[in-house]
């Protein structure tokens, strides 16, 4: 490696640089259409059947571009959800409706973050593993109560184990975004696209609402 193309050190670590670059952005969303109906209990099963679909149409994109990345992206397949999901999905027992346009685009995106551009990938590991291991905790909590499944049915999504499991994780996933050794615009990329990341759940989040609420008309 040459001098050119050693990493150039950062003020402050990637998951501080994330957290802060997209707190706002991460308020907003999470009062964004069908999320604030979730977060209020007032979202109807269709709607949130559809949450689910659309996250398992990311997820799958998400884990099957993280199989074919390098170092340490390749190695979190033990935080895979779309199992999960196809789990609650059949929990529910609606039918499973297509992807939104929101979600066929973040789909899209992550299938191209391949090659030179896989440590942008980093950035959906942030919002989304990262995300669930945090506010996912809470979600679990108002899904069961508010839709009162059987046991523990229509939940798997949000299961990582327990508490403290989940710490030891949320720990793990930290220590490696600030490990990764990029170069500072390959940082600020990353950053970028946690940007990008949360604008374009917020959008997905809207076009659910828009189509699944209740007294919406679905096509």
């Amino acid at each position: 490696m040459t001098l050119a193309q050693a990493p150039t050190p950062h003020s402050s670590p990637l998951p501080q640089r994330l957290k802060e670059a997209t707190r706002s952005l991460h308020q907003q969303v999470e009062r964004s259409g069908v999320m604030a109906d979730l977060l209020s209990r007032s979202v109807s099963r269709k709607a949130y059947v559809a949450l689910l679909a659309n996250l398992q149409g990311i997820y799958k994109a998400l884990e099957s571009a993280l199989a074919s990345a390098p170092g340490d992206l390749a190695r979190l397949g033990h935080l895979a959800r779309s199992a999960a999901l196809t789990s609650d999905l059949r929990a529910f027992g609606l039918p499973v409706p297509a992807l939104e346009p929101a979600a066929q685009d973040y789909a899209q995106r992550l299938t191209s973050l391949q090659g030179t551009q896989a440590h942008r990938l980093w950035a959906h590991v942030y919002v989304r593993y990262l995300g669930d291991l945090h506010g996912g905790q809470i979600l679990s909590r108002l899904v069961a109560a508010h839709f009162a499944q059987p046991g523990a049915q229509g939940t798997r999504f949000y299961e990582f184990g327990g508490a403290s499991a989940v710490q030891a994780l949320r720990d793990v996933l930290r220590q490696q975004l600030a490990e990764q050794r990029l170069h500072q615009g390959q940082a600020d990329e990353v950053v970028a696209e946690a940007c990008w990341a949360f604008e374009a759940h917020g959008a997905l989040f809207e076009q659910i609402r828009s189509r699944w609420a209740e007294g919406a008309t679905a096509s």
